[in-house]
């Protein structure tokens, strides 16, 4: 995918040759709301540089959902958390082919 200069959804949706669907499905929603929308303490906390127009975008998308507790930081951290486990075995082996010593 090329890179932008910050994320715009819609561009990432035209580069992947992805098309939104406006179809509501419940139960894929529900799904990811038990996935993605659980708050938490996300404990001892370190800042990182994301793009203005994303976090922008996140802390729309938070308050949309009127979870009680959620946070962007809680939903940050679950949407990071499950994709290092989905790509677990694709992250530990680049990381054993450079060397590196963090294998999850």
């Amino acid at each position: 995918m090329e890179k932008t200069k910050f994320c715009d959804l819609r561009t990432c949706n035209k580069l992947c040759g992805v098309e939104p669907t406006f179809t509501p499905d419940k139960e894929k929603a529900k799904t990811y709301a038990e996935e993605y929308l659980t708050p938490s303490n996300v404990g001892a906390r370190k800042g990182i540089f994301v793009p203005r127009e994303l976090v922008n975008k996140l802390s729309k998308l938070v308050a949309l959902y009127d979870v009680e507790g959620l946070t962007i930081g809680a939903y940050v951290t679950n949407i990071l958390i499950n994709h290092l486990v989905e790509n677990r075995d694709v992250i530990n082996e680049l990381s054993f082919e450079g060397e590196k010593t963090v294998a999850l």
